[in-house]
């Protein structure tokens, strides 16, 4: 049975690996930079605001 192989670089070094293990490693890599969902997404990051200038939004 053979097994299909994939390259993964970890900085300029190529490394070997089952295709299925480079598939996983790619999900991973993506889950920790979010940075192509956010622009596919066009989210953007809220201004900070202050604790102090927050009205309540609702009556009690």
């Amino acid at each position: 049975m053979t097994e299909a192989f994939g390259w993964i670089f970890v900085d300029f070094i190529p490394l070997l690996y089952e295709k299925k293990r480079v598939a996983k490693q790619l999900q991973i890599e993506t889950w920790l930079d979010l940075s192509q969902l956010v622009r596919e997404l066009g989210i953007e990051k809220l201004k900070r605001t202050d604790k102090r200038d927050r009205k309540p939004s609702y009556i009690v």
